[in-house]
């Protein structure tokens, strides 16, 4: 399989520069995704503009986690820390005796975190439930 992909990459780096596009090799990975677990430390032998292409079990990509064993476990797990950092903020404005009003609170709420739960929601169709209760604490705990 590695000789076949190796080949590939030779391809699609002729393609590139036929048509003028440079490749970063030191910012490309590897990943695999699949839910054979004999293949999760998998460590691949892949090579771009002969260097070697490096292994990540967690690649990000537009700021998805994504891992390989599809069920977007440490993605929520950094959406959850964010969201609960971000929580943090509202608990220091609402003072009981002196703290910001509800509206005020509500609409730092819809400005600073729910933008990091909703971002991307399309993706957790694919996530175990065990991972969105982990979520769903975080908005509970408003």
């Amino acid at each position: 399989m590695e000789s076949q992909l190796n080949r590939s990459l030779v391809n699609i780096q002729e393609f590139a520069d036929n048509h003028k596009i440079t490749f970063n090799a030191s910012k490309s990975t590897v990943s695999l995704f699949t839910t054979n677990r004999h293949l999760y430390n998998y460590s691949s032998e892949l090579f771009l503009m002969n260097e070697r292409l490096n292994y990540s079990k967690y690649p990000t990509y537009l700021g998805f986690t994504l891992d390989s064993e599809v069920n977007c476990g440490k993605h929520i797990e950094k959406i959850a820390d964010k969201a609960r950092k971000r929580l943090k903020i509202l608990k220091y404005l609402s003072g009981r005796d002196w703290g910001s009003d509800a509206s005020t609170l509500r609409i730092t709420y819809t400005t600073l975190v729910r933008p990091v739960l909703e971002y991307g929601y399309q993706i957790f169709q694919v996530a175990c439930p065990t991972n969105l209760k982990k979520l769903e604490r975080v908005q509970l705990s408003v």
